[in-house]
């Protein structure tokens, strides 16, 4: 009577540690056969060994035995649904990965290019306006919260013809051509590369006088002025017919021929801008010289974008003096650009009586953003179903331990094991299997993304088909967290099913042919 029950369970232990795997059963004989024994003998004894009490290694009898069980002789399949898990996490966390890895990289791309917002000037009309007194302006405007750079803007759409005689079949590509100070574009872009030329073409000159600029747009006449504007390379290679061969495709070969064969060609712009002559409207033309040629990363740009200088695109935008159509502004967080924006203009109408319509590059940009959004949403939608695969095979796991374990089961609620801690028994056991698979998934699925960003995989066909040249990874924890969760929840829950058919077994049902 003097034995206490730590001893009593001490002995059991020892005596159970003695008997096969085929003795023990799956849940580790603490329970069954000579362990039944013992804990009838030590309850008459005066000292109850009941499964309210009982732990084993410092834990609850539930998760013990659900522990257990994972060891068991059933292990082959716990490891087969342990795959399917890890290989869903695994497949989910690089394909998020490499969706936000586009996304960024595509944004990266367009932004160092563009600003990240832009101020437009309205009357008290509500009428579009010119932006006189620039400088001072950017001036101020830099020196306000959230801004990091700023600078003019004015941006026109023109269809360029190479020939100015327009025979048919003569090389024309329609522009987006966006004027260019060097004094203040080298805080704005990032990204622009000149494989011919000079930045110092694009300054302001004086060969035209700002008042009498319009007057130069004669429809029945290209001025052919001493203004510059430089072409994206792939528009260059389109207008002047470059042909690349392979192997020879280099930048040294490309820059030969755009110095010999592209820089000093003129070109005619027909703008989306009509004058009214003796026989109609008519487009305004304008003729340009070629001074350079440049890359930007942004496939969309180098293909279809040109700069020019701001005294030839207030020509062609026919903007009179020295304004220009908008301030362009870097700001120190893309994704605040918005706020920024409404934040500025209210600032410049309170302190100056000036209304500035703010325009963010995601306003611009609606449908890209939205596809990219979209496509991300659609693809981590698909690869969920390799996760819920899974959590199916570990509920059929389970479902096959409960048919095949009744006389286990109805011996445990023989011995007084609530209904509660059956079913707790098979969800801790859907949730091990979950938490397995997702450490392994979760770590694998780092490694192939870290192998992807130190290989540089390149993407098939390049630039010319995907945009972008390499195929991009960028790791966001918090989408791995949610990843790792959802799987891990799934297989809980998953265990619940076979948890509740477990816990409905009668246990005189359960032990009638026994």
């Amino acid at each position: 009577y003097a034995i206490p029950r730590f001893m009593t369970f001490a002995l059991q232990r020892n005596q159970d540690s003695r008997q096969s795997k085929r003795e023990r059963g799956p849940f580790g004989g603490l329970l069954f056969e000579k362990s039944f024994d013992s804990i009838i003998r030590a309850e008459r004894l005066g000292d109850p060994l009941g499964f309210k009490g009982m732990k084993g290694d410092g834990m609850r009898y539930e998760f013990f035995i659900a522990r257990r069980y994972l060891k068991g002789v059933h292990r082959g399949r716990v490891r087969i649904s342990t795959i399917g898990v890890a290989v869903g996490v695994m497949v989910l966390v690089v394909a998020s990965s490499i969706m936000n890895g586009f996304r960024a990289e595509l944004l990266s791309k367009m932004l160092g290019v563009y600003g990240h917002l832009n101020l437009f000037e309205f009357d008290t009309t509500g009428r579009k306006a010119a932006i006189e007194d620039y400088p001072k302006w950017i001036d101020l405007l830099e020196s306000q919260p959230g801004v990091d750079a700023a600078a003019p803007a004015i941006e026109e759409n023109a269809l360029i013809i190479v020939d100015s005689s327009f025979v048919p079949g003569t090389p024309a590509q329609f522009l987006q051509i966006r004027a260019v100070d060097p004094h203040y574009e080298s805080k704005m872009t990032e990204q622009i590369e000149l494989m011919a030329g000079s930045w110092e073409e694009l300054e302001e000159e004086s060969e035209v006088a700002p008042a009498t600029a319009t007057e130069q747009l004669d429809p029945f006449k290209i001025p052919i002025v001493n203004h510059p504007i430089f072409l994206g390379y792939r528009a260059a290679e389109h207008l002047f017919g470059y042909n690349s061969f392979p192997g020879e495709d280099d930048d040294a070969r490309k820059s030969r021929f755009f110095n010999t064969q592209v820089i000093g060609q003129p070109v005619t712009l027909l703008l989306p801008k009509q004058i009214h002559g003796p026989s109609g409207p008519e487009l305004v033309q304008m003729g340009l010289e070629v001074r350079g040629v440049f890359r930007t990363g942004h496939f969309q740009f180098d293909e279809g974008g040109a700069l020019t200088s701001l005294d030839a695109a207030r020509v062609f935008a026919q903007i009179p003096g020295k304004g220009v159509e908008s301030i362009e502004i870097r700001t120190d967080d893309p994704d605040k650009a918005d706020a920024i924006g409404m934040a500025l203009s209210r600032w410049a109408e309170q302190e100056f009586d000036v209304r500035f319509a703010p325009m963010s590059w995601k306003a611009r940009n609606p449908v890209l953003l939205d596809a990219t959004r979209i496509e991300k949403i659609v693809m981590s939608s698909i690869l969920t179903l390799i996760v819920l695969v899974a959590a199916f095979g570990i509920s059929g796991t389970l479902v096959m331990t409960v048919l095949e374990k009744t006389r286990e089961i109805g011996a445990l609620m023989a011995m007084g094991a609530e209904r509660a801690s059956i079913m707790a028994v098979f969800v801790i056991n859907g949730f091990l299997v979950g938490f397995y698979g997702v450490v392994s998934g979760t770590v694998i699925g780092l490694i192939i993304c870290k192998i992807i960003e130190i290989l540089e995989i390149p993407m098939p066909g390049g630039g010319n088909v995907y945009v972008l040249d390499l195929l991009p990874v960028e790791v966001h924890w918090q989408d791995v967290i949610i990843i790792a969760l959802f799987a891990l929840l799934a297989s809980g829950i998953a265990g619940i099913y076979p948890a509740y058919k477990a816990a409905g077994l009668h246990p005189v049902e359960a032990l009638r042919h026994e």
